[in-house]
């Protein structure tokens, strides 16, 4: 029954994988794409995601001046079934997820103030993320992530 389990898992992170080729290769540092006339990152199948300066203009405006530095773009968004209807979790750190907080109204303190409160990993739901992509369409990215027991 283990051997049938692994194998099912081995399965369903392969087809993961295949639904998730648009997401970014990797992401880049928000001060570096405002210098860029044209910016973009590649993504896992070697496509390019554009991101609009202006969008990027925008967010900068919206966040602390400590934040320019660490933000990395496009912000993933993983869709998470098992923590619930319209459930989603920001692929970052503490600080990208206290940016998005304040962006989207959620949290109006400071950073430190931010980690106090959301120990653990941020969950986002779907009006949230339809907002962030109504506001910052070129910027974010969905995707389809796994149940923390089976992302290993």
């Amino acid at each position: 029954m283990e051997n049938s389990d692994r194998l099912a898992d081995k399965i369903l992170q392969e087809e993961l994988r295949k639904l998730n080729v648009h997401l970014p290769k990797a992401r880049r540092g928000l001060k570096e794409l405002l210098t860029e006339e044209s910016p973009s990152v590649l993504t896992v199948d070697g496509k390019k995601i554009v991101m609009n300066p202006d969008e990027l203009r925008e967010l900068a405006k919206a966040l602390p001046e400590q934040a320019l530095e660490r933000v990395r773009l496009p912000l993933v968004m993983l869709r998470r079934t098992e923590l619930g209807p319209g459930s989603y979790v920001l692929l970052g750190d503490k600080m990208e997820e206290f940016v998005l907080s304040r962006v989207l109204g959620i949290f109006d303190g400071g950073y430190e103030d931010f980690k106090r409160e959301w120990e653990s990993t941020k969950v986002f739901y779907k009006p949230e993320v339809s907002e962030l992509l109504r506001r910052f369409h070129s910027l974010v990215v969905i995707g389809f992530g796994m149940p923390g027991d089976l992302a290993r």
